[in-house]
């Protein structure tokens, strides 16, 4: 009697070390499975918030252009890409680069409000971008012509837009961008 169960105690931890490693592989599978998915969605939000803090971040400018010596303070929260300040061409790119998301048509340019939206094609992945063009202003950083790009960090930038108010009638609106 004893060897009996002693072979009925030993193929309970058989059985028990098979289910558990077939649990673990169906864990994995719909991990490996999901997770791509999970990523995709969060940058998907990423690409949405930044979007809408752009909107919010020109309709701030738009609001000191209308009169000299006005401030205001934005915080922009880059979560993942970066943004950069192109002085030269009057505007702001944000770029979420490297991404398994295709957030619209590769190559297509696609206008939304004030935003041109950019999907491009990198190897395997992809390169998001979300263009601001500062139409009618000039726009500086720091009063200088140079561009600025602003990386992901976990504390929000203080964006501060002053209209320094040195143009002359008919000319463009000089729009100062700096960090507060």
């Amino acid at each position: 009697m004893k060897r009996g169960l002693s072979n009925n105690r030993g193929q309970i931890w058989i059985e028990t070390a098979i289910y558990t490693l077939i649990g673990l592989t169906i864990i994995g599978i719909v991990l490996s499975i999901a997770t791509p998915q999970i990523e995709k969605a969060k940058e998907r939000s990423i690409i949405r918030q930044t979007s809408d803090a752009m909107i919010q971040l020109n309709n701030e400018i738009q609001k000191v252009e209308q009169s000299a010596g006005s401030v205001k303070i934005v915080n922009f929260k880059i979560t993942k890409g970066k943004l950069d300040i192109y002085p030269e061409e009057n505007k702001t790119v944000y770029t979420l680069e490297n991404t398994n998301l295709e957030f619209s048509e590769a190559g297509e340019k696609i206008k939304q409000g004030d935003l041109y939206l950019i999907t491009n094609k990198s190897g395997r992945k992809f390169d998001v971008s979300l263009e601001l063009l500062h139409e009618g202003i000039n726009v500086t950083f720091n009063n200088k012509n140079a561009l600025k790009t602003l990386h992901a960090a976990s504390a929000p930038y203080k964006v501060r837009i002053e209209n320094v108010g040195d143009n002359d009638f008919g000319e463009p609106v000089h729009i100062d961008l700096s960090l507060a």
